[in-house]
């Protein structure tokens, strides 16, 4: 796919589409068969710096872009993906509802809508309560979709908040949703010098926290970012490598 979209321009024919929303979303009161649910989580806490935002989205609006990613879509049984985009920090927050995304029109449309609704950043707290959004995306999958895959895919720049108090929720949280069927993967943000971040990350590397203590399931993995400036890479590779 050519690359026609930015956060910074997006067309006023797909702009105005996307605030109907008309397009990618199952009919009817049954659930529509996809060939994978995907749920992507975005760190917006308040370490994510709006530059540090900008790189994210930027990373997702592209990686949507991609013949990469459109060939991998093609390569599912039925070749259709479910995206859910949310937002996450304290609490989670729904940017994109669930939509499906299968030939060209969908992935343009779908395009369109994320680069109007990320254009201005909606807040959803100041911690990486990582325990809150597992437990909030246990209740998003299944909704109005039926496949064989599910995954939720969590990005972040810190483990999570008020450990170890919070580290016994995490870990109930995410043995519930590998009860689900789900597959949870990891792509940790690595702060490394001269940037900063504060609080600190694990002592142990983000990655290492992310490996054992998020990410589980059928298949799981972790890609790093190294750096937000990373992220573009880093999330291209890992939504090929799960949707393949």
């Amino acid at each position: 796919m050519t690359t026609l979209f930015t956060r910074r321009k997006v067309l006023p024919t797909i702009a105005a589409g996307a605030a109907a929303g008309t397009l990618g979303f199952a009919q009817g009161e049954g659930r529509q068969v996809v060939g994978m649910q995907l749920i992507l989580a975005a760190d917006t806490s308040l370490s994510v710096l709006e530059s540090r935002y900008d790189m994210q989205m930027d990373g997702y609006l592209e990686a949507f872009q991609s013949g990469r990613l459109f060939g991998a879509i093609q390569n599912l049984e039925p070749p259709s993906l479910a995206v859910l985009f949310v937002l996450w920090g304290s609490y989670p927050q729904i940017l994109i509802p669930w939509s499906v995304l299968s030939g060209k029109a969908s992935l343009l449309e779908f395009c369109g809508r994320f680069a109007a609704q990320s254009a201005s950043r909606p807040r959803a707290g100041a911690y990486t309560r990582i325990d809150y959004l597992m437990k909030f995306c246990r209740t998003q999958f299944d909704l109005e979709f039926v496949s064989q895959r599910r995954v939720l895919d969590v990005s972040g720049d810190g483990g999570n908040s008020y450990a170890p108090i919070s580290h016994k929720g995490l870990r109930q949280e995410k043995e519930l949703l590998i009860a689900q069927g789900v597959t949870i993967n990891g792509l940790p943000i690595l702060v490394v010098p001269p940037d900063t971040i504060s609080p600190e990350q694990p002592s142990e590397g983000l990655d290492v926290y992310y490996r054992n203590h998020v990410v589980g399931g059928p298949g799981a993995f972790v890609i790093p970012s190294q750096g937000f400036e990373g992220f573009r890479n880093a999330i291209l590779a890992k939504l090929v490598a799960e949707v393949a």
